[in-house]
């Protein structure tokens, strides 16, 4: 009965299919909430009746429910019924970053970092509201189709302040990814997610954390007293620069190790800046399976015999074929540079990995703009457009993001001015883009069909919080590419 799917769990949900393992012994489902039409993730915990363990259930939803954050999952509802007890949060489509490193083995260097980046922001934004995770893994951290990620399982979680729910003795967290601290069962700090997401960055650059094999307790001595193998000498595509910033997240003493993840951002931007402005983040798509590989043989196969067949029907070449579009991920990522001004085209188009670049103008701009164009971005070369995405408001903090008008509707207007239509103009199109007042990236409902474009105008049609005095725009991704 138990695997049998969907099923119903209570009178508010009903349970479409099993996602996986939680913290302390849960599960955690696909499910649906049946009045709302909500797909969320269910974690469940057959307590039997532990207080101890029913306690610290508890305690993840109290760690969670005010964090509101891109790069964290949002807690929805927590109950209880008989000796089960459940949180219903985010459902995050995707991958885990496990699956990821499993299929990939060795990440891209841009790749790793714009991932421990995003990693690094949730975290910083959960530390300065007293929340230390403590289990930072691979398999906590769930990977979109975009490449945002979204961080998963508070379980063992603690709070400023909090009364700590292990027994005497008891060391919570796993080996692989557990702090010099955490081994000992000592105090653990906010750099002891820094240590984790240190060792997390250094196993999607060479495939696997520096300490793995043998028994639990092996390992935590080795966190303890023994050196990681250097980064480059398993994979020489490490930049010195990176495996210096990695290595600082290592050090067995807290008071070696950055401070806060405020100071791990800034070292990893800087290196990114450097290193990764005229390059584009890799579509990770994984290591085809041998059942995946006979299909594709199998695929291929009849698309060529298609493709003879509409030969000898049609008895003429076949139309040439135009370059691949790639997949909805950054083939190429754009970001507008800071404080824009309405109507100021832009052609030189840059990417620095970040929602820190912001287009900020004035309310009375604003309120001018809303009678006109916003921004006219025009392409180097025509450029074929597969998504696009928006982030509005200071994505730094809540606290910020709160501070400023931010659009409700925008229009984007494309042309294409290479290509002329009969009646003498250029091939053009539109679309209205409605923006919920959250933080993130919102992706447009782009046409089923890639455009291609030589020019992006946008204009403004209403916004949020009226009587906010700036209003501001974070980022604009453009995925596609160039022709």
């Amino acid at each position: 009965m138990d695997d049998i799917f969907p099923r119903p769990f209570n009178v508010d949900y009903e349970l479409l299919g099993e996602l996986g393992k939680g913290g302390m012994g849960s599960n955690v489902y696909k499910a649906r909430h049946k009045k709302l039409n909500r797909i969320v993730a269910l974690k469940v915990l057959d307590s039997g009746g532990d207080e101890e363990a029913e306690s610290r259930f508890f305690s993840e939803t109290q760690a969670m429910k005010d964090l509101n954050h891109q790069n964290l999952v949002t807690i929805f509802e927590y109950g209880k019924q008989q000796d089960k007890i459940f949180i219903a949060m985010t459902f995050v489509e995707g991958q885990s970053l496990a699956d990821v490193i499993k299929k990939e083995k060795i990440l891209p260097v841009k790749n790793a970092s714009y991932i421990a980046w995003q990693i690094a922001e949730g975290l910083k934004y959960a530390h300065k509201r007293g929340v230390i995770h403590r289990d930072i893994k691979p398999s906590n951290i769930m990977m979109k189709e975009d490449q945002e990620i979204c961080i998963i399982d508070f379980g063992i979680s603690i709070t400023a302040g909090s009364q700590r729910l292990t027994s005497a003795g008891m060391t919570m967290g796993t080996p692989e990814y557990m702090s010099p601290e955490q081994c000992q069962n000592r105090n653990v700090t906010k750099q002891s997610d820094i240590y984790s997401l240190g060792i997390v960055f250094y196993e999607m650059l060479s495939g696997d954390p520096p300490f793995t094999g043998g028994a639990s307790l092996s390992i935590l001595n080795r966190h303890l007293h023994e050196a990681p193998t250097p980064l480059r000498k398993k994979n020489p595509e490490v930049p010195p620069a990176l495996e210096k910033i990695i290595n600082k997240c290592l050090e067995k003493k807290t008071d070696l190790r950055y401070a806060d993840f405020s100071e791990f951002i800034e070292d990893l931007k800087a290196f990114m800046n450097d290193f990764t402005k005229s390059e584009p983040i890799q579509t990770i798509r994984g290591k085809f399976s041998k059942a995946e590989r006979i299909m594709f043989s199998v695929s291929c196969a009849l698309l060529v015999l298609l493709l003879f067949v509409i030969l000898l029907l049609l008895f003429k070449t076949p139309p040439k074929i135009p370059p691949p579009i790639g997949y909805l991920t950054p083939a190429k990522s754009w970001i507008i540079e800071n404080k824009v001004h309405p109507g100021k085209s832009i052609d030189s188009l840059l990417f620095d990995g970040s929602l820190s670049t912001a287009w900020i103008i004035t309310r009375h701009d604003a309120e001018r703009a809303a009678k006109g164009d916003l921004i006219t971005i025009t392409f180097p070369k025509p450029t074929m457009i597969s998504d696009l995405g928006i982030a509005i408001g200071d994505q730094s903090n809540w606290d910020k993001f709160q501070d400023f008008c931010k659009p409700k509707e925008i229009e984007i207007f494309w042309r294409n001015t290479g290509v002329i239509e009969q009646n003498g103009n250029a091939q053009s199109g539109s679309k209205k883009i409605a923006l919920e007042n959250k933080m993130g990236v919102q992706y447009a409902d782009w046409p089923a069909k890639p455009v291609e474009v030589t020019e992006l105008t946008f204009r403004l049609n209403s916004t949020h919080n009226e009587s906010k005095a700036l209003f501001a725009i974070s980022e604009i991704r453009i995925f596609g590419t160039e022709l």
